[in-house]
């Protein structure tokens, strides 16, 4: 059975750019660059990058992939993830149908790049 994990997913150089919430004492920045959303994180602790709005249509979860072709998984209840110190280059915005398909994949130890409809394994 093949999971539809991602849709067409947009490029984020094509949205307006998203800066992550910081605790006080830190700072966060973000600008559209060539390749995508650059984020940069200062300080000691981690910022919280929300789920973006509007959310797309017909998916459950959204997930931000990173220039390195990881993606960051964010808490299960609201989809918030943490962007640690330094510079987070986002790439694409993806998503999945049912919101237990981060729990099985994980279980299974694959990537959620592991149910894409382009990443026949």
């Amino acid at each position: 059975m093949r999971i539809r994990n991602l849709y067409d997913p947009p490029a984020l150089k094509d949205r307006d750019p998203v800066v992550p919430w910081v605790p006080d004492g830190m700072t966060a920045s973000a600008r559209l660059t060539a390749e995508g959303c650059e984020i940069t994180v200062t300080g000691d602790s981690v910022g919280w990058l929300y789920p973006p709005e509007p959310r797309p249509d017909g998916l459950a979860n959204v997930t931000w992939q990173q220039k390195d072709g990881s993606y960051l998984i964010g808490i299960r209840t609201n989809d918030t993830v943490a962007i640690s110190p330094g510079v987070t280059v986002l790439v694409r915005l993806c998503g999945y149908e049912d919101d237990s398909l981060v729990t099985m994949l994980k279980n299974l130890g694959l990537p959620l790049v592991f149910a894409a409809s382009d990443h026949p394994y």
